[in-house]
């Protein structure tokens, strides 16, 4: 077996020093033709031949993309990145990648780590890491696994994304970068700046030891937004009173954002050697990132008297008695991510151990968001197309009114202060003994490790419906709403409305009861992983075999208050407000897993590799699907309608196969095909569960006559088969070429029998069914191109249970890079980049209709470079 120190020092070789060495390979075609040439090998090709080695020497099936690759497209942040490697899609806010799905899997279904450490999720609900927090300039590899070993965390169906700061140790004496940059947003017409540094020291001490200190920053504040329209609820069925009938929407909203998104992130590694076979380590990274955001939005309530239409046909649709409904969202949202993991490696003959400790803290805080809304009833509202773009009419008679900032009131006002926070101790160690296992070389791995998690949430609103006089949009009406998708009329002056808030909020009346059911579902959820693993490696002539066993047991336990609005005083809860009836619930539940998994890997030929895997793995719900503290609970002479979580849903639990076909050409090529199955059980669905539901859990022994309540449950069985692919190429004219396909189909049993209203059968929820990207890449001398095409398939977003018309789909989307970049010969480089050049939109539909429809414009970037890399 390798020593360890010695194999780490191998990875770390800078790629600058590989990019500027020349090398030799046999050019011919034919047999006997001793003829040799020389290809200089570009820094494209370099950090492709590095990617492709680190993939061809791993033990299992990974996509590994290396710092300097990151930098040849225009990705801003470690979730845009990801999106360039084999079988890997990001789910998008704002235009902007925040979440990363792998083989087209839900992104909850994945696992994260930086330098070891689990990445904790600042947002409420979600157990996905929203990545975009990280900037790329922090990296210095990226690696996403799809078979795991037993050394490694179960938790991941889809895949688990490692990411590794920078460590110093692999470069020589002192070096820096800096880079500055311009970013130009075309929806918005505004100008975004960013700065980024890396510096990077060994320091030679006494006795022969080094100290490696690798520092990175970044800052960017990017002012961007979108244009969008959606429909608020499903495309239901309608009878209007001509008699005529057909599928329309209740209601839709049109929305014009403007944010301004700031990313500030620091990493700090000191990495000191203290013998060829000893090390010891302090990694740590800090990010933080702020989203201002207003939202003027208009809300057409078609159906406010709950009346049927006028008229209605498949594409148009007439109310007469609606309402017009302007609100503003004024929110800041700030999220922390802190990483520190300190540790050690040490060789001590044919014994080996590693061990770190992790600490990592995530929160969000949303001080004082504002949400104000206006509105005017009694309007004659609908649209006279019904297509992604619905295009929204006002009645004749009523478009002089629409348009009247004077006939809109006042209404309502919300003021929010939420904070979540997520926090994590980790602790590992795990000893290596070199053996021999029928006269070949073999590894013999154990450990144990330990993860305590908290989560929690404090939700905090006050909602003030009584304002002290008759004021209307005239008194803070703003008239140039830049809105390119359709008519939008008046908009709101968000600072006039503050101004007149702050000098008025302690004369408006609270809304006693909307304020106590808003902000009683605090809730804190504790999580403890506690972990075994034995794992074998053995090196044959042309094989390598790693198999083994891990055993997980996890503690889980949650608390927060089940809050009810109600006529009827509710046994057992307590009255903090008229018809508002508030208890503490509390939940404990512990489950264990055996985890076994082989992995295979044969060498056929010098340049063909096969592989085959079996592993298990599971994926512990989202924090949103197991939080104690009901949405909402309302209860009205025995009708009772609930939306909730449920602490006691069962992991998704994963058997997985996979096997690939890997060819390595002489020169930069390589080309591979994968296929994998899965089969998940207990995966999760929202269901209308009042037939079997205990009542009791709700409202005590109230009376119940009829019930609809939403929350989610464990599914049946649902299976994903699919197939990769994986092709690059290099040419001794400078071009590269890089594509990758990921093709995926899945079944799930919703468990609900052959009777049920829609049948049994979907598509695994969240489930892409295909991923690719293309790649064309150009270097010569100086110039460096690279246009990047990047498509993700439709995947099915919603489950509706009573009927698959109201299934909700994620529409396909293909997206258009550029990157452009010359470097001078005094070590700074010139980049241009594009990014979303043909403006996709984001689409998602309901029965053929719009669910939502947004639109971000293309960004082009300016930036300069100066590095000694």
């Amino acid at each position: 077996m390798k020593n360890r120190s010695t194999r780490a020092a191998l990875v770390a070789v800078p790629l600058t020093a590989i990019a500027a060495a020349v090398i030799s390979v046999n050019a011919s075609a034919q047999a006997g033709d001793d003829k040799m040439e020389t290809i200089e090998v570009t820094a494209q090709a370099a950090n492709a031949s590095s990617d492709i080695d680190r993939q061809r020497n791993s033990n299992k099936i990974v996509a590994v993309q290396t710092s300097d690759a990151i930098g040849e497209l225009p990705d801003a942040n470690v979730t845009e990145a990801l999106q360039r490697m084999p079988g890997v899609f990001i789910a998008r806010d704002q235009g902007e990648g925040r979440f990363v799905g792998v083989r087209g899997i839900d992104p909850n279904l994945n696992a994260a780590t930086i330098n070891g450490v689990s990445l904790p999720a600042p947002e409420t609900d979600s157990r996905a890491v929203a990545m975009d927090v990280i900037p790329s300039d922090l990296l210095a590899s990226l690696e996403v696994v799809k078979t795991l070993t037993p050394d490694m965390s179960a938790d991941s169906i889809g895949g688990a994304i490692e990411i590794k700061s920078l460590n110093a140790l692999g470069q020589s004496g002192q070096q820096f970068k800096l880079s500055v940059e311009n970013s130009y947003s075309t929806l918005q017409e505004e100008n975004s700046p960013k700065l980024a540094g890396t510096f990077t020291n060994v320091l030679e001490l006494d006795g022969g030891r080094q100290l490696g200190v690798a520092i990175a920053a970044s800052h960017q504040e990017r002012k961007f937004g979108s244009e969008n329209i959606e429909t608020d609820g499903t495309w239901e069925e309608f009878t209007a009173a001509d008699g005529s009938e057909a599928f329309g929407a209740a209601e839709i909203e049109q929305r014009d954002y403007t944010v301004n998104r700031e990313r500030t992130g620091l990493a700090a590694n000191f990495d000191l050697r203290l013998s060829e076979t000893s090390q010891l380590f302090l990694h740590s990274l800090y990010s933080d990132f702020s989203d201002a955001e207003e939202r003027q939005r208009n809300s057409w309530k078609l159906d406010e008297e709950n009346d049927d239409p006028a008229t209605i046909t498949a594409n148009s649709a007439v109310w007469e008695d609606a309402a017009l409904d302007k609100s503003l969202k004024d929110r800041f949202e700030e999220q922390e991510i802190l990483s520190l993991v300190v540790g050690g490696e040490h060789d001590l003959d044919l014994w080996g151990v590693e061990y770190a400790l992790g600490y990592s803290h995530a929160e969000e805080a949303e001080p004082h968001r504002r949400d104000t809304a206006f509105v005017q009833e009694g309007l004659q509202l609908g649209y006279t197309s019904a297509g992604e773009k619905p295009t929204l009419a006002v009645g004749a008679g009523d478009l002089d009114a629409a348009m009247n900032a004077a006939l809109y009131e006042l209404d309502e006002v919300v003021i929010e202060d939420n904070f979540t926070e997520d926090e994590e101790v980790s602790f590992r160690i795990d000893i290596t003994r070199e053996i021999q296992v029928a006269g070949n070389p073999s590894e013999l791995k154990f450990g144990l490790h330990e993860r305590r998690r908290e989560k929690s949430g404090d939700l905090n609103a006050v909602i003030y419906d009584g304002l002290g006089g008759d004021y209307t949009l005239a008194d803070f009406a703003m008239n140039n709403v830049d809105y390119g998708l359709g008519a939008f009329g008046p908009g709101i002056n968000m600072g006039a409305l503050n101004s007149f808030i702050d000098a008025n909020l302690s004369s408006f009346e609270v809304d006693e009861t909307d304020t106590a059911l808003d902000s009683a579902r605090d809730y804190a959820m504790n999580e403890d992983i506690s972990a075994l693993y034995v794992m074998n490696s053995i090196e044959m002539d042309r094989a390598q075999l790693v198999y083994g066993v891990r055993y997980e047991l996890t503690d889980f336990s949650a608390e927060g208050n089940r809050v009810v609005e109600s006529g009827e005083a509710v046994p057992g809860a307590e009255e903090v407000a008229e018809d508002v009836y508030v208890s503490g619930v509390s939940y404990a539940r512990d489950y264990s897993n055996l985890f076994p998994s082989v992995n295979f890997k044969y060498d056929y030929t010098d340049n063909i590799v096969l592989r085959a895997a079996y592993t298990e793995s599971l994926s512990r719900p989202s924090f949103g699907a197991l939080n104690p503290s009901p949405e909402a609970i309302e209860y009205d002479e025995g009708e009772l309608e609930v939306e909730a979580g449920n602490p006691g849903l069962a992991p998704y639990e994963a058997q997985n196969l996979d096997f690939s076909a890997e060819y390595y050409a002489d020169t930069l090529g390589m080309f591979s095909l994968g296929v994998f199955h899965k089969r998940i059980d207990n995966f999760i669905v929202t269901a209308d569960v009042a037939s079997t539901a205990d009542y009791t859990q709700f409202v005590g022994s109230l009376p119940v006559d009829e019930a609809e309540i939403l929350r989610p449950i464990n599914g049946d069985t649902a299976t994903l088969t699919g197939a990769e692919l994986a092709w690059t190429r290099g040419f001794d004219n400078g071009l590269l070429l890089r594509a990758n396909a990921t093709f995926a189909d899945s079944e799930a049993s919703l468990g609900l029998g052959p009777d049920a209203d829609r049948g049994d059968k979907v598509s695994l929820p969240s489930q892409a069914d295909m991923v690719g990207n293309f790649i064309i890449g150009y270097e010569r001398d100086a110039l460096s191109l690279r246009l990047a095409t990047t498509f993700k398939g439709e995947r099915l977003l919603e489950v509706d249970l009573g009927d698959a018309a109201g299934d909700r789909y994620e529409s396909e989307h293909m997206q258009v890079d550029l990157s452009a970049k010359y470097r001078f010969n005094n070590g700074l480089q010139l980049t241009f980049s594009g990014v979303n050049l043909t403006d996709e939109p984001f689409y998602v539909e309901n029965a053929g209709y719009n669910g939502q429809y947004e639109e971000y414009g293309p960004t082009y970037v300016l930036g300069l470079t100066y590095s000694t890399f």
